[in-house]
């Protein structure tokens, strides 16, 4: 169960620090682009409509709207991602500590024998 346990800690911090690095980017090119204060084309949004939406006759405007509103919710999406991720690992750390160390030791043969490395 050790394994699972910093597995799951792992993935968790994996994905912060990712999460971190994306974000110290976006500042680093924002400090960027005031220095250069060249104004570059603008640039579109690509994204995917949602669902029978490419039928509605949409303009460019509306679509740019569309993707930049999925952008900033997908944003706070993965975030909270992240915490259920981090919550989940927590309530089985928790959950684990219920068990007494036979039904630890008993857990993890039948998690084997289930995934088969029994053998």
């Amino acid at each position: 169960m050790n394994w699972f346990r910093a597995t799951s800690c792992l993935v968790g911090l994996t994905l912060v620090l990712s999460m971190t690095g994306v974000t110290g980017q976006e500042k680093a090119d924002k400090k960027d682009d005031k220095k250069a204060e060249v104004k570059e084309p603008a640039v579109k949004s690509k994204g995917q409509l949602p669902t029978y939406w490419g039928q509605l006759g949409l303009t460019d405007a509306q679509k740019q709207n569309v993707y930049k509103l999925q952008g900033k919710y997908n944003v706070e999406i993965d975030k909270l991602e992240v915490q259920i991720k981090e919550q989940k690992a927590k309530m089985s750390e928790e959950r684990s500590k219920i068990l007494t160390a036979e039904q630890k030791k008993r857990l993890e043969e039948i998690i084997k024998v289930k995934a088969g490395t029994d053998k």
